[in-house]
């Protein structure tokens, strides 16, 4: 599973880039406060930062852009692949995708041989838009996604399930490790049988282990099971999001939310599409 030592989350699906990802406006708010939530909790501000780039403190090699791209797993590879291809492209990687290759294939932490690797990250991250939109696309498709597919799946309806799942794909990883989001899903999913009840004081029900729901209890009990398996340092989002469910904001057709930032003060955090 990816580790991530998140200080900058989320994609920017509705920033000016003019970017790749698809923009689903039925989640959409969801998937924009989500990532402004995770950022402000770990960098102090809701923007994106495409052209951060550090040594991984968890081992993962370079951690770079909107959702700490790494060397060791590849979707930095990824990102470069794709900006290579547009005629922003400058050469800055040249050097080192051999090295980052071997580094994704052998899932390696080194940093051996990439020494400019930074230099070169920021460079096209502050020169070029399609490096921003590179970042945007595989954001979308390693973490963004897969919340999403999941989220359609079992039926959800409410913003926050959606923001709370999408949370959960980029601080604990996307896949189906008993720490990421497929095993905290799986971790709810066994604490509901065909014994619960499933009367619904939102009128929203998800499709559980073929039963029937109720997407509020589903949702505090996968905060549960998150809370407890986590291996990243979520728990101000964790804290956030069942503060709003206490509050009852299941829903932001406003467009925005109010949450306690990490000063102890009302932070106002807005959809990005939204003026």
């Amino acid at each position: 599973m990816k580790l991530l030592a998140l200080s900058l989350g989320l994609l920017a699906v509705f920033s000016s880039t003019g970017n790749a990802a698809p923009t689903d406006t039925s989640d959409g708010c969801a998937r924009s406060i989500a990532g402004q939530i995770i950022n402000l909790f770990q960098s102090g501000q809701t923007g994106y930062n495409f052209a951060k780039c550090e040594k991984d403190s968890s081992g993962n090699g370079y951690a770079s852009g909107i959702v700490n791209f790494t060397t060791r797993y590849g979707d930095a590879l990824k990102v470069i692949e794709i900006f290579k291809q547009s005629s922003d492209y400058d050469g800055e990687f040249d050097d080192y995708m051999d090295t980052l290759q071997s580094y994704a294939d052998k899932e390696s932490g080194s940093t051996s041989g990439l020494s400019k690797y930074c230099d070169a990250w920021e460079k096209a991250a502050n020169s070029s838009r399609s490096f921003w939109s590179a970042q945007d696309s595989v954001a979308y498709t390693e973490y963004q996604e897969p919340a999403l597919n999941l989220a359609k799946r079992i039926g959800v309806q409410l913003e926050i399930t959606h923001a709370v799942m999408y949370d959960t794909a980029i601080m604990e990883g996307p896949g189906s490790g008993k720490h990421s989001l497929g095993g905290i899903y799986d971790a709810t999913n066994a604490e509901f049988n065909a014994s619960q009840p499933s009367t619904s004081s939102t009128n929203d029900l998800l499709v559980n282990n073929k039963y029937r729901v109720d997407e509020i209890v589903w949702l505090k009990e996968f905060l549960k099971s998150r809370e407890s398996l986590s291996e990243s340092d979520s728990s101000d989002s964790i804290k956030t999001y069942t503060e709003l469910i206490n509050n009852g904001e299941y829903n932001w057709e406003s467009g925005k939310v109010v949450i306690k930032g990490p000063d102890g003060d009302d932070t106002t955090v807005k959809c990005n599409y939204l003026s």
